[in-house]
C-alpha cells in the first residue's frame, strides 16, 4: 500500500476533477429501485497514487470468500462522483460536489454508475447527514464562514436550505467544522468545532472547546448547545466514516479527534447522551487515549450488545498515520482489546467497517494483501475473508447495499 493523499490535497483534487452539471438525468426512473447487483454489498476503491488517481464502486458478491476485483466489475466514479465522501442507502449513492456545484443521486446498473438526478448545490461544503426516515436526508456543512444545513427529498431530490444558529467563531477562526450528526425524537445533535483559513499563522489556532448544538427538527431551531472542554473537535467529517451511534435504548454516543483539528495534548473521548435528555450524561466521561498509548478515535461503529469498534489512530501529529482496529464496551466506559489484525495503513477517512447478524466486517488496507477480516462478536474469533486483488490500491469505503 501507498500512503493516500492528504486532505489539503484532496480540496486540490476536487477543483482539479470538477465539471459543469451537463444534465439532470442518465436513468428514467429517478425515485424508484435501482437494478441490483449480484452481491448484496460494495466496496469504493482507489487506483493510482496522487494526482493519477481513479475511483470505483465494486460490487461485493461476499464478504467471507473469494476475491474483490474491478476488473469486469468496478463502476467508475471518476468525472461523476468525486473519490469517497459518498454516502450510501439502499442501493442508491448520494454525493454533494461542491466544487462542481451538483448533489447527485447515483446507483450502479450493470457496471456502471447511473445518474438518477442531479441539482445545482453550491450552497453548503458538505461534511455531516443524517436521515431523519427513510426519504428525508438533512446535510450539514460549512460555506462562506456560515454552518448550514440542506433538508433533502431524496424521491425527487428538492431541497430546503438555511443557516445554522451556532455559536460565534473564536479569534482567529474563519468558519465551522460540522462533525457527528444524530436524530433522535424530533432533535437533530449536531458536534461541531471550528476552522480556519490562514495557513501561515504559527502555531495553528486550536478549538477551544466541542460543541453539540441541539435542533428541533423540522424547524432547525437552536434549542440549547452543549459545550465541554475536556477535549476539542467532534469526530468527523462522517460523510467518509462515522464518528457516532445511536443504541438500541436511544442512547447517544459520541467520540472526539482533537489531532484533527491540530490540537496535539487534548485526549480522544467517547461521550454519552442519555434517551430523553439534551446534555451530556454527567456520570460518564470515556478517556480512550489514557486506554491505547494515546491513540485518537478516527472512526467509531456500533456493532450491538453495548460494544464498538473504534478505528485507531496510533499517537503523534499525522491523521494519515497507521490504524488499528480497538473493541470497546460503550455502556460501562471499558476498553477491552486490541483486535490482531494488521497495521491499518489506509489514509484517516475509512468506513471500513459492515455489521450483520452479530458479526464486524473490518477491510484493512494492509501492507501487503488487503481482506475482509470478520469478526465474530460472541466467540470474538477473528476469521479472514474475502480478498481484494488485482492491483487495488486503497479500500475507502465498505458498504451493505441490500
Amino acid at each position: 500500500m501507498n500512503r493516500f493523499f492528504s486532505y489539503p490535497a484532496k480540496a486540490i483534487l476536487i477543483a482539479l476533477t470538477a465539471f459543469a452539471v451537463n444534465g439532470c438525468s442518465d436513468s428514467d426512473d429517478n425515485g424508484g429501485t435501482p437494478v441490483q447487483e449480484e452481491g448484496k454489498y460494495s466496496a469504493v476503491l482507489c487506483v493510482g497514487a496522487w494526482p493519477n488517481t481513479a475511483y470505483y464502486i465494486a460490487d461485493v458478491p461476499s464478504l467471507t470468500s473469494g476475491t474483490i476485483s474491478i476488473k469486469g466489475n468496478g463502476a467508475e466514479m471518476t468525472g461523476k462522483v468525486y473519490a469517497q465522501d459518498i454516502i450510501q442507502k439502499d442501493g442508491f449513492y448520494y454525493h454533494a460536489n461542491f466544487g462542481s456545484g451538483r448533489f447527485g443521486k447515483y446507483h450502479v446498473e450493470k457496471g456502471a454508475l447511473v445518474i438518477d438526478k442531479e441539482v445545482p448545490f453550491t450552497f453548503l461544503n458538505w461534511s455531516s447527514y443524517v436521515w431523519v426516515d427513510d426519504q428525508t436526508l438533512v446535510i450539514f456543512g460549512d460555506a462562506e464562514g456560515e454552518g448550514r444545513y440542506a433538508i433533502v427529498k431524496v424521491a425527487d431530490m428538492s431541497l430546503t436550505t438555511g443557516k445554522l444558529d451556532l455559536k460565534a467563531k473564536p479569534t482567529g477562526f474563519t468558519g465551522y467544522n460540522v462533525g457527528f450528526a444524530e436524530y433522535r425524537d424530533g432533535k437533530l445533535f449536531v458536534g461541531y468545532g471550528y476552522s480556519f483559513s490562514d495557513w501561515s499563522v504559527k502555531p495553528l489556532p486550536v478549538n477551544p472547546d466541542f460543541n453539540v448544538a441541539v435542533l428541533s427538527y423540522p424547524s432547525m431551531k437552536t434549542e440549547s448547545t452543549i459545550t465541554d472542554t475536556r477535549t476539542t473537535t467532534p469526530g468527523g467529517p462522517i460523510v467518509y466514516a462515522p464518528a457516532s451511534f445511536k443504541d438500541e435504548n436511544g442512547d447517544i454516543y459520541f467520540i472526539s479527534d482533537p489531532v484533527a483539528g491540530y490540537d496535539y495534548k487534548s485526549a480522544s473521548v467517547v461521550y454519552r447522551i442519555k434517551n430523553g435528555a439534551t446534555t451530556l450524561d454527567p456520570t460518564y466521561f470515556f478517556d480512550f487515549s489514557a486506554k491505547t498509548d494515546n491513540g485518537m478515535g478516527a472512526a467509531m461503529w456500533y456493532i450491538g450488545n453495548g460494544k464498538a469498534i473504534v478505528r485507531t489512530r496510533i499517537k503523534g501529529e499525522s491523521i494519515d498515520a497507521d490504524h488499528s482496529f480497538s473493541v470497546i464496551d460503550v455502556k460501562t466506559g471499558t476498553f477491552i482489546k486490541k483486535l490482531d489484525l494488521p497495521a491499518d495503513k489506509g489514509e484517516r477517512m475509512v468506513n471500513a467497517v459492515v455489521v450483520e447478524d452479530g458479526k464486524a466486517y473490518i477491510a484493512v488496507n494492509a501492507a501487503d494483501k488487503d481482506y475482509i477480516w470478520e469478526y465474530d462478536t460472541a466467540s470474538e474469533k477473528l476469521t479472514k475473508g474475502a480478498e481484494f486483488v488485482d492491483g487495488i490500491d486503497y479500500i475507502l469505503r465498505l458498504e451493505k447495499t441490500k
